[in-house]
């Protein structure tokens, strides 16, 4: 029976307006679905999805019927402890209600089923509407990239291999895939439509590190590969070397199934950038033309997890974080647009109303017919704000949405950026992994995040918040 959220609490504020919610307590399987609704009247719609821990949530929208929606995260903080596998959510109903389960292990062939971990998930459709969720799996030293499709319960998906690391026994060098991404080609008229391509780093190393989200040792050597499959994630074609010397490799499609990739230029092997490149095919992935420079940084200003998104008339927006590395406060967010046929802008500002004392980070974009929409993180001294922004032409921006707000998680808990020592020290600290999503389809939005749960220790604080309303 429906039942109050007990001390849970959601404050929603759209265009300036304080709603009031209605709270559920739905049980689906073994987890506890806690869903709190907004009213009607600001058509938001935020619900947390609570499982034993989350980390890094994904989002996907059915692009043929928006009332289905997939949600994805990893079970589990690697820099605190350990990813058991990934948890998913489904909703059939525009995110009013989800049933849950966890995916079923992805394992290399020859491996009896188990797995021992499993990371950095990232979900779509194919065209035919079949969910599919990239991510990270492995037992022991067989560990690799996955594609796992979904046509019924999360269970009962079956995986492909992606990417597997590889250990060259004479050199003693290991080659370490890692931050996964997905993009689907479902534009009309393109002659490569239902291609869904895989991007993913691969790092060089001596050694792996103890854990997932500690810097690896040496040589600081990376590049961006890129799979593609044209029968909708069931094969696969020999990897393609989109760059050397880069990293987090983002993908979009753009009319004429035009692929679109940016990436990072790693400058240690904590996780750095100094700079965001893009470079574009239009053969379908087997070439790219030479690389542009979207951003670069100097000094002791850097950046990283650039992310991509393009618009269905060709534009492209690029947003990502920067700042002082070790002075987490100075995190600040910046995008650069780059309209159809044109070149790239220079940086600019989302938010010119926040002052130098609140930080900015973890950006989430979509592109529609009606513009471009942002979603991060604002943090001030003892409050953090999940903001959706709106812009026409991706150069101003201004605020839509208030999401959700949570109060006295300020700068001196929240561990801003990916690379500083916070979120593996830090046992008060809270960390949210490298990336939060944004998803736009037929006049719906939805954004996936992460808060705490409550205000205790960081290890079981983490929950993952779903909103969902309607495109003005």
């Amino acid at each position: 029976m429906p039942t109050r959220c007990g001390a849970l609490r959601i404050r929603s504020v759209m265009k300036g307006s304080l709603v009031r919610r209605t709270n559920h307590l739905v049980l689906v399987g073994v987890l506890a679905v806690v869903g709190c609704r907004a009213s009607q009247r600001s058509g938001v719609v935020t619900t947390v999805l609570s499982a034993p821990q989350a980390f890094e949530p994904t989002l996907a929208i059915d692009p043929s019927n928006p009332d289905r929606l997939v949600v994805a995260a990893m079970n589990g903080m690697p820099p605190v402890g350990t990813s058991t596998g990934i948890w998913v959510w489904r909703s059939t109903d525009g995110g009013r209600t989800w049933a849950a389960g966890a995916l079923a292990p992805p394992h290399p062939p020859g491996n009896d089923g188990s797995q021992a971990f499993g990371a950095d998930v990232v979900a779509n459709f194919a065209t035919d509407g079949t969910p599919l969720l990239e991510s990270m799996s492995g037992v022991g030293s067989r560990i690799g990239t996955f594609l796992s499709r979904m046509p019924t319960e999360p269970g009962a998906a079956t995986a492909v291999g992606a990417f597997e690391n590889t250990h060259d026994s004479i050199s003693g060098s290991t080659v370490f895939y890692d931050k996964p991404w997905m993009t689907v080609d479902r534009l009309e008229g393109s002659p490569y439509r239902g291609s869904v391509y895989l991007s993913d780093g691969a790092l060089v190393m001596t050694e792996l590190p103890p854990k997932l989200g500690e810097p690896w040792k040496g040589p600081l050597v990376s590049h961006v590969v890129l799979l593609v499959s044209r029968d909708g994630g069931r094969t696969f074609t020999a990897p393609t070397l989109v760059s050397d010397s880069a990293f987090d490799g983002q993908l979009a499609v753009t009319p004429g199934g035009a692929l679109e990739v940016t990436y990072s230029r790693l400058v240690n092997m904590q996780g750095s950038a100094n700079a965001v490149f893009h470079r574009r095919s239009t053969d379908g992935g087997v070439t790219f033309g030479p690389p542009a420079a979207v951003a670069i940084v100097a000094g002791d200003t850097l950046l990283d997890l650039p992310v991509l998104a393009g618009r269905p008339n060709g534009d492209l927006l690029a947003c990502w974080s920067q700042g002082v590395r070790t002075h987490e406060q100075s995190n600040q967010v910046r995008c650069a647009t780059r309209l159809a046929g044109g070149s790239w802008s220079g940086p600019h500002v989302v938010d010119l109303g926040l002052s130098v004392q609140v930080a900015q980070a973890w950006p989430g974009i979509v592109g529609t017919d009606r513009g471009w929409y942002l979603m991060q993180y604002v943090v001030s001294s003892s409050r953090t704000e999940v903001v959706l922004y709106r812009s026409v032409d991706g150069a101003a921006f201004e605020r839509f949405a208030t999401l959700a707000t949570s109060e006295g998680l300020g700068l001196d808990r929240f561990c801003i950026n990916s690379v500083t020592p916070c979120r593996r020290l830090r046992a008060d600290g809270f960390a949210m992994g490298d990336y939060v999503t944004l998803a736009a389809s037929k006049g719906r939005l939805a954004g996936a995040y992460v808060l705490p749960r409550h205000a205790g220790a960081r290890p079981d604080s983490a929950a993952v918040y779903v909103s969902v309303l309607p495109e003005p």
